[in-house]
């Protein structure tokens, strides 16, 4: 009988480990389905913002997100120790990300 349960105890685990790695790209509060676009593609208000912020530097990605009818753009600028993440909506906003959290990736 320790066979048996030896192979549960193996699915188990192979489960459980395919369940945690699922969701480990996406942070809690972090909107999914995003898509990378161009410079080329983003609303005017939203390049302008880019533009202003860049002072520079690479445009490294832009991100495109729509949560609850409400389109965003992830942006990152330059790189190394000069990368920056802003956030911005459709009107070329910064949005505010609730803190003053240093970038960690």
């Amino acid at each position: 009988m320790s066979i048996p349960n030896g192979r549960y105890v193996i699915a188990s685990l192979l489960l459980a480990c395919v369940l945690a790695t699922t969701g480990c790209k996406q942070r809690p509060g972090e909107k999914a389905g995003g898509q990378t676009i161009e410079l080329s593609q983003v609303p005017a208000p939203v390049k302008a913002t880019i533009d202003q912020q860049a002072q520079g530097r690479p445009v490294s990605e832009i991100e495109k997100h729509t949560a609850r009818g409400a389109t965003q753009y992830d942006v990152t600028l330059g790189s190394g120790d000069q990368k920056q993440t802003l956030i911005l909506d459709e009107a070329g906003k910064v949005v505010p990300t609730g803190g003053d959290e240093e970038d960690d990736d």
